[in-house]
């Protein structure tokens, strides 16, 4: 609840799992968010019946549903932002950007 980030919520993501996390702190603000072409990436809950809603949606869908697998792919896709590599490109921008290594 409120987690700062969610590490766990990206890892769950990078396995492929159709995510359901609170609606709340680095899932709501940059976790679970649209892809930029608009494609889901999981689900945000709040309340218990939020909850229920989304864990009977993904299982009227079915696992292997063209809904249920385009979520887990767009999971899968997004968490790639927040790779080692993806900090360590974006890190080196901003410093030389910044100008403090002259």
């Amino acid at each position: 609840w409120n987690e700062h980030f969610g590490i766990g919520v990206v890892e769950m993501q990078a396995a492929g799992l159709i995510t359901i996390a609170h609606n709340s702190g680095g899932p709501k603000a940059d976790i679970i968010v649209p892809l930029a072409g608009g494609g889901e990436t999981g689900y945000l809950a709040a309340t218990v019946n939020d909850y229920a809603n989304a864990m009977e949606t993904t299982l009227r869908h079915g696992s292997d549903s063209k809904e249920n697998m385009g979520i887990r792919r767009n999971g899968r896709e997004s968490s790639k932002r927040f790779s080692d590599e993806v900090f360590a490109r974006e890190f080196k921008e901003a410093i030389v950007a910044s100008g403090i290594l002259k």
